[in-house]
């Protein structure tokens, strides 16, 4: 049985597998990009890594992650309630020499592609200069139909200058702002409902819920990133948040 304002130390198809049809309001998520086992940048032409994940190693065939995505994907469509968003941040990967962009997976889902946003990063570790330099990724608002709105209470463009965090405040190295959750949440959900992130990494979706008032379930992997959650959330309430396995 899936409690609300927990995060699950488990994979998400797990955990959404005891999620009821259409139980939660909105879906935030950055998931791996399978950029082959580690984070990376270029230096006088040659590659320099700086470190991966704790345990995952993101490093799948092309095929196998995009399938894998477009499951993640579909369940995710079934959780949704039908007058729900999710929110999937993403970018264009540069594979033997070519252009791959999530499109190419989130068409063969069971998703409508509501609005695409640019998040301007406004700098970057991909340094190479075989290339101009990507200072940019990209969110992918996803519904279930098409005659349902978001609510652009704050005005937004659909460009969103988004500061980075670095991996030595987060302890993860991969984490979005915390505004990113908090404009989404914002626009498409009433206080009091449901925010669910199928990798939750460092807790930033759970601790944005918290900030305007929503609930959340969220689904973690790695037990050292359910540890960074535990002491992010621990400072907003007495009560265990901490991760576990769902039963």
């Amino acid at each position: 049985m899936i409690e609300i304002n927990k995060v699950y130390n488990e994979d998400c198809m797990v955990t959404m597998s005891k999620i009821k049809e259409q139980e939660v309001n909105c879906i935030i998520t950055s998931p791996p990009y399978n950029l082959g086992g580690d984070f990376h940048t270029f230096v006088n032409g040659k590659r320099i890594t700086y470190g991966d994940y704790n345990k995952y190693k993101d490093k799948l065939t092309e095929e196998d992650y995009q399938n894998w995505q477009i499951e993640v994907l579909n369940e995710c469509h079934r959780i949704l309630k039908d007058d729900g968003f999710m929110f999937y941040n993403h970018k264009n990967r540069i594979v033997k020499g070519s252009i791959i962009s999530p499109l190419d997976w989130i068409y063969k889902s069971k998703f409508n592609v509501y609005q695409i946003i640019i998040l301007n990063l406004k700098s970057t570790a991909n340094v190479d200069k075989r290339r101009f330099f990507p200072v940019y990724e990209l969110l992918f608002i996803l519904n279930k139909s098409t005659k349902i709105k978001l609510n652009n209470i704050e005005c937004l463009t659909d460009v969103w200058e988004m500061k980075k965090v670095s991996r030595k405040i987060s302890g993860h190295p991969a984490t979005f702002h915390i505004n990113l959750p908090i404009r989404c949440i914002n626009a498409s959900t009433q206080e009091g409902d449901v925010v669910y992130d199928p990798f939750m990494g460092s807790g930033t979706t759970s601790e944005a819920c918290i900030h305007i008032n929503r609930n959340f379930i969220g689904s973690e992997i790695d037990e050292k990133y359910c540890e960074l959650i535990h002491k992010r959330l621990g400072k907003y309430s007495e009560e265990d948040i901490s991760c576990q396995k769902s039963v």
